[in-house]
């Protein structure tokens, strides 16, 4: 029960001067979001800080003291998009689920932006190539590798495991992320990555659906 005196008190006002930490981060997580919408519309060369700082509420000066430059600013958009896919990709799955969770992760929108993000501007940023390559498709393949349910079938990686792991990784992306990549298709289900997944791994261990 309230008061006369609490109900007609006015209501709380943000205290003047740096926002907290949380708020700071969910700002900078929204400029991130808009940076990179449109760097991935626009490309790297056609955005600008003035396009980013306008649709993003914020000023020029905000974005220079935070990332230095349009090249800082594309780095950490990247590097965002990245966070977001390997927060998506827990360990400890057995080799159909964690296929099954690549196949999705891989081919959201968000991996999706990330792609196109990074191959166009890959000769600029080599080592956010290098960077991309090392901790997307590289750890993908060393985790398909290791898990529970390949050739192997001991839950660890080995060089012997590593062939057959490329070769799946490259069928989880197959044709249907090339037409990702090109806007021909949309992103699939679970259940679609799922089914996307299972017949990568037959193909791959040789084996074959039951006849109808």
């Amino acid at each position: 029960m309230t008061t006369d005196e609490e109900s007609t008190r006015p209501p709380a006002t943000r205290r003047p001067g740096r926002p907290r930490k949380g708020e700071q981060a969910a700002r900078r997580a929204e400029l991130l979001d808009v940076a990179t919408r449109l760097f991935g519309a626009r490309g790297f060369d056609a955005t600008t800080i003035e396009a980013v700082a306008k649709e993003a509420g914020v000023t020029k000066r905000t974005i220079y003291q935070q990332f230095t430059d349009k090249a800082g600013l594309f780095v950490a958009a990247v590097e965002s998009l990245h966070a977001h896919e390997r927060e998506a990709q827990p360990g400890g799955e057995d080799l159909e689920a964690l296929a099954t969770r690549i196949v999705h992760t891989l081919h959201s929108d968000q991996a999706v932006t990330l792609h196109r993000l990074v191959i166009a501007e890959a000769p600029q940023f080599p080592d956010l190539a290098a960077t991309f390559y090392a901790r997307g498709p590289a750890a993908s393949i060393e985790a398909l590798a290791a898990a529970p349910g390949g050739p192997l079938g001991d839950g660890a990686a080995s060089k012997d495991a590593r062939p057959w792991a490329e070769a799946l990784y490259t069928l989880l992306l197959g044709e249907p992320h090339r037409r990702r990549l090109l806007g021909l298709q949309g992103a699939p289900t679970l259940a679609q990555a799922r089914d996307h997944a299972r017949g990568a791994i037959q193909v791959v261990l040789g084996h074959r659906p039951p006849a109808l």
